[in-house]
């Protein structure tokens, strides 16, 4: 396969799941069809099979490219913990709450779908992984018990945007928001 076909080729994969990420941020796992996120892609259903085996592989790429974002995000910062601050605030920001499309994928995903898939339940697993990692080392050396606390942290962050999602008064949905991340800003000994 020539260069410029395999580049064509990549970047029509990007739209799929670029395609896919909002609709499953929009809708679901479930409820986002693949006819729809290929017409989202500007295709037909026929192509999705030349470029994935399943929905879920779809969906597990989707965390994916996710995580790769926000590494490239946290990248610009040289401190460790400038890493752990910029992704807290930018993983509790009001643009990540509002922007359903391009947001976290793991905060809508149905529990019977991740008990299921084992490729998505590993995708899952690795952008855990990331926010771990990064509160943890964006932690001073001797804080006590920084893999306990940075495993919260993450807990505390998408349960905070969970729930900020899933109410109707936005006053309030800000008010958690911002709450979640002023506790998670002091248990990390950022502020």
């Amino acid at each position: 396969m020539g260069s410029q076909t395999q580049t064509h080729r990549e970047q029509v994969r990007q739209k799929i799941i670029q395609s896919a990420l909002q609709r499953f941020n929009r809708y679901g796992f479930t409820a986002a069809s693949i006819d729809d996120i290929m017409a989202g892609a500007g295709m037909t259903r026929g192509g999705f099979y030349s470029y994935f085996q399943s929905k879920s592989e779809l969906y597990a790429e989707a965390i994916s490219c996710f995580v790769t974002e926000k590494q490239e995000i946290i990248a610009n910062s040289d401190k460790a913990s400038d890493r752990a601050v910029t992704l807290l605030q930018d993983y509790l920001s009001r643009r990540h709450l509002e922007d359903l499309a391009t947001s976290c994928p793991m905060i809508g995903l149905p529990n019977d779908v991740s008990r299921s898939d084992q490729s998505v339940r590993e995708a899952q697993e690795a952008a855990l992984r990331m926010m771990v990692e990064t509160f943890q080392q964006g932690m001073t050396p001797n804080a006590q018990a920084s893999r306990q606390v940075a495993l919260a942290l993450a807990s505390l962050c998408l349960g905070g945007m969970v729930l900020a999602r899933a109410i109707e008064d936005r006053v309030l949905a800000d008010e958690l928001r911002e709450a979640t991340m002023a506790v998670a800003l002091r248990l990390g000994h950022w502020t």
